[in-house]
């Protein structure tokens, strides 16, 4: 399966070796690798360019267009990106929550706070 390395952090990720990939890099890998580095962000799936379509004969002054024939069902490949998206989200909405919440308890340990220590009144005479 072809990929297409967008970061390389790492000579080595999950035990597939990139070290002598760069970013950008198309990769033909087992489906399972390919599908390991897109899940985790390391790549998007590619597809080689197609080649140019033959010409079509002109159709009538007023005719419908033909109707597109791939098919618009997502790629696993993508929704597993889009899960993927989901999860950070949600991630950085619950550490933001929180953070919050630290805050919140951080300023009431600092409004019952006393300071303890010696004072005028405890001084003897």
């Amino acid at each position: 399966m072809l990929i297409r390395l967008t970061r390389k952090l790492a000579e080595r990720v999950d035990g597939i070796d990139l070290s002598r990939s760069r970013e950008g890099d198309v990769l033909d890998l087992s489906r399972h690798d390919a599908h390991l580095l897109v899940a985790e962000g390391w790549a998007v799936s590619y597809e080689p360019p197609a080649p140019p379509a033959p010409p079509q004969p002109q159709a009538a002054a007023g005719a419908p267009p033909p109707e597109p024939t791939e098919s618009a069902a997502p790629s696993t490949i993508d929704h597993v990106g889009r899960v993927r998206a989901q999860i950070e989200r949600r991630y950085l909405e619950q550490q933001e929550e929180r953070r919050i919440e630290d805050r919140i308890r951080e300023e009431l340990h600092d409004a019952r706070a006393r300071i303890v220590g010696p004072t005028s009144q405890d001084e003897p005479a």
